[in-house]
């Protein structure tokens, strides 16, 4: 439960923190990964023969959609996708009032380079010091996975990275408020976290639709955000359930015709369903998610479905473990993949862990074109608080 109790620090304040005032009301706490992966082999359309796609010398492999981090075969070893460094700040105005900012510079960070960027900046209120309610209001990561809010907290979790088939999505913050309360469950050791959300977020040339499918700039925005979460946990079982409603506009700007619309206040509904188990030296991590798009009258019918498994062991420093995940659209062309993975961690330092992980991909989409096709990436990380 270490790295569990870990991760969830950081989201009020970073576990480790360096007193900036001599009061301790400033803190700061940080955060890095610095990653490379290597593409081994890769294949498409049953052909091994190198292919392009868009920007793309293939074989390739996605493993970051938020930020379009792509490792190409030609490349060998390739750093510069992945790695990164942040940096939370958080202020006590009081004992129930403060202010929190957390920076990350990204080697990769389309449209940004490697300028910093604001991934949270929000004030979080309760009415008094021991209340089960908290009140946040600012920019939050959307919690629509278990992992969400600390994604790129690398430390946090058994892999190099969360399975990229379930993790990533265009739109993956959002400026709004929320609410939580917490409370023991009766005379029983479960805890249970009640959450909800609103808020709404925009991006011009937004990464995942331009570098990943439409190749020209493509404008992405997610409105009336309204979501909710329950989750629970007693030392060993951890269990969550999320659902979430926006309306989504994905729009380009055409010279000649001015704004075309792909998708124009289309309501979307997504569900997500994860089960976990931290007992002695077993580790078992699930998740399911479902995207909703429907629209008879205009043809839509977007639904695509994401699940995760996996199980490890911990021998001490070591653990390693083995996950499986796939995702599939239920309408032609589908676009579908499956993937295995082995991972191996190995705590050697205080706040400090090197992971090794070999990925196994298969594309199972329909598409009369090469995709992103098969592949096996070898990945290495060292990851960190401080």
């Amino acid at each position: 439960m270490k790295k569990l109790v870990c991760a969830l620090l950081f989201l009020p304040g970073l576990a480790s923190a360096i007193d900036l005032d001599e009061s301790g009301s400033l803190k700061l706490s940080g955060f890095y990964n610095i990653t490379g992966a290597k593409v081994i082999s890769g294949s498409a359309l049953g052909n091994s023969t190198p292919w392009n796609y868009m920007q793309y010398q293939c074989p390739c492999s996605v493993q970051n959609w938020e930020y379009t981090g792509i490792y190409e075969k030609e490349k060998g070893w390739q750093f510069d996708q992945e790695s990164l460094i942040g940096v939370q700040i958080k202020k006590e105005f009081s004992s129930t009032f403060s202010a929190t900012a957390q920076l990350i510079a990204r080697t990769n960070n389309p449209n940004k380079g490697s300028r910093p960027t604001v991934d949270w900046a929000y004030l979080t209120w309760q009415p008094t010091e021991d209340s089960a309610w908290t009140f946040q209001a600012g920019r939050f990561r959307i919690p629509l996975y278990y992992y969400s809010d600390y994604l790129y907290v690398g430390y946090a979790y058994p892999w190099v990275r969360p399975a990229p088939d379930v993790y990533g999505w265009p739109i993956f913050s959002y400026d709004g408020a929320n609410v939580s309360y917490r409370t023991q469950i009766g005379q029983s050791d479960w805890a249970m976290t009640a959450t909800a959300w609103t808020g709404s977020y925009s991006q011009s040339n937004n990464a995942y639709y331009t570098r990943l499918y439409y190749g020209t700039p493509t404008d992405d925005a997610w409105k009336k955000i309204l979501g909710a979460s329950v989750s629970a946990n007693n030392g060993i079982f951890d269990v969550r359930a999320m659902m979430m409603r926006h309306e989504e506009t994905v729009s380009q700007n055409d010279p000649a015709a001015g704004t075309v619309y792909l998708l124009k206040d289309q309501p979307t509904r997504i569900y997500g369903l994860s089960a976990n188990m931290d007992y002695k030296n077993w580790l078992i991590k699930t998740e399911v998610d479902r995207f909703e798009q429907k629209n008879p009258a205009l043809g839509i019918n977007n639904i695509y479905k994401y699940a995760l498994i996996g199980i490890g062991y911990n021998y001490g420093a070591w653990t390693p473990m083995y996950t499986y995940s796939q995702y599939t659209t239920v309408t032609e062309p589908i676009e579908a993949r499956s993937s295995h993975y082995l991972s191996l961690r190995w705590d050697f330092r205080k706040n400090m862990a090197l992971k090794v992980q070999y990925d196994i991909s298969k594309d199972k989409s329909h598409y009369p074109y090469p995709f992103f096709g098969d592949s096996r990436v070898l990945s290495v990380s060292l990851q960190g608080t401080f």
